[in-house]
């Protein structure tokens, strides 16, 4: 593992002359949280514009320091992780930490591996809302295997519930050299432009937040021959109905705790080290999910700034209901504006029908901790003679998941907005 001081060397060589061996270095560092970028005691962040120095950090105390402009820290950034050609994904605001078997993991199945095939791959990434997926694929398609097996570069897109098909794929047809797909009559025809376009191309095809699998089939039409696929949802019957077969979707786990607890320390570290006990609780009640530390630890950093102590803040957020009504973070931006956790969360549930909604809250309202439950259980809080359609419901959704022992779990921040879907 380099030295402090030799991720400060590294980066100084690398604002002068880039070179593969200082890259290589660097990418590791970031990758772990241990080259964050920040501006005082107001915000540390992977990326982002926001002026301020380069900080790189041992397992318990920041060492180096170094003073960066906006403009210096962008160039190191793109040094870092170079952009790719193509349509790429903003790189992603937040700290990226313990991942780098996911990374891993996901390449393997992308076709970055000893012995993998120059054909097309695909692969599914799904996991629980706030699990880190957008961010996941936003990294990889700066990553220097991708760049390496995909060498013509990365189209992406985000879909959402109600995607724009006929634009998206235009957007792909200009940034290969086409201008002529927004005159195409239907997004069927499009996507088999798209497939003859990308033909002779070995490219990344990242399609990010899928909601619908008929949204999902364009894309699977126009990839390429030489072209990978790679498709983020958070709901696991998307997941299942594109994937080629079962072991090509990769479901993102929850950091572990010990990430976990690396990461708040990054995000609110004179808190951590204050409270050392309550915040690992804190984690723990949280299931490690990196939307909910990312949250609470902002809302931590706030509330200490203000001169008292966070104990009553500490005990607030780990009852759910403070952490689902904050503001979500900066990069979940929609339209201009930053909803809360909450309103994140209800794209999962507004999908659902009245009564399943209602058996989704009742759960909330029931769950012990840790929120699982077995059929005997969601039946009696139901009052119904037989749960399993609403528990195929739920799970379709990724609102509840199947655990050992025929039992199935509900993250505790979707226990905290089910219970306020109870008060509503």
């Amino acid at each position: 593992m380099p030295s402090q001081r030799d991720l400060k060397f590294a980066i100084e060589r690398l604002l002068i002359h880039a070179g593969a061996e200082d890259r290589h270095i660097l990418q590791q560092a970031m990758l772990a949280g241990r080259l964050t970028h920040s501006e005082g005691d107001n915000s540390v962040a992977i990326g982002g514009d926001l002026s301020g120095s380069v900080v790189a950090t041992g397992d318990r105390a920041q060492i180096i320091n170094l003073q960066l402009g906006n403009a210096s820290y962008d160039q190191l950034r793109e040094l870092i992780f170079p952009k790719p050609p193509g349509l790429v994904p903003p790189f992603p605001d937040l700290l990226f930490i313990g991942r780098e078997a996911a990374m891993t993991d996901v390449k393997a199945l992308l076709g970055m591996k000893p012995g993998a095939s120059s054909q097309s791959h695909r692969a599914v990434v799904r996991g629980w809302p706030g699990v880190g997926k957008t961010t996941l694929v936003s990294v990889l398609s700066r990553d220097p295997d991708v760049n390496e097996v995909y060498p013509d570069g990365v189209l992406w897109t985000s879909l959402d519930q109600n995607p724009q098909l006929m634009s998206i794929i235009a957007a792909w047809g200009r940034t290969l050299g086409r201008d002529d797909f927004l005159r195409i009559a239907t997004p069927q025809e499009a996507a088999t432009q798209l497939a003859a376009t990308l033909h002779q191309k070995r490219m990344l095809l990242i399609v990010d937040d899928v909601w619908d699998a008929g949204h999902a089939a364009y894309f699977l039409q126009a990839q390429g021959p030489q072209c990978g696929l790679l498709f983020t949802t958070r709901l696991p019957e998307v997941a299942q109905a594109i994937a080629q077969k079962e072991e090509t979707i990769y479901a993102l786990p929850v950091l572990t705790e010990e990430d976990a607890v690396k990461l708040m320390r990054l995000l609110a570290r004179e808190v951590v080290d204050q409270y050392p006990g309550e915040c690992r609780e804190l984690i723990r009640d949280l299931e490690c999910l990196p939307l909910a530390l990312h949250v609470a630890a902002r809302l931590l950093r706030v509330e200490s700034k203000l001169g008292w102590g966070v104990s009553e803040l500490l005990a607030e957020i780990r009852a759910g209901a403070k952490l689902i009504a904050a503001q979500a973070p900066a990069d979940r931006a929609e339209s201009g504006r930053i909803p809360s956790v909450q309103a994140l969360l209800q794209k999962s549930t507004d999908m659902l029908n009245e009564h399943t909604r209602e058996c989704f809250a009742f759960l909330g309202a029931f769950a012990p901790k840790p929120a699982t439950f077995d059929l005997a259980a969601m039946k009696a809080v139901w009052e119904v003679d037989d749960p399993k359609p609403v528990v195929r419901t739920l799970a379709g959704h990724g609102l509840l998941e199947p655990v050992a022992g025929g039992r199935f779990q509900m993250h505790a921040l979707l226990v905290a907005h089910a219970r306020s879907l109870c008060d509503e």
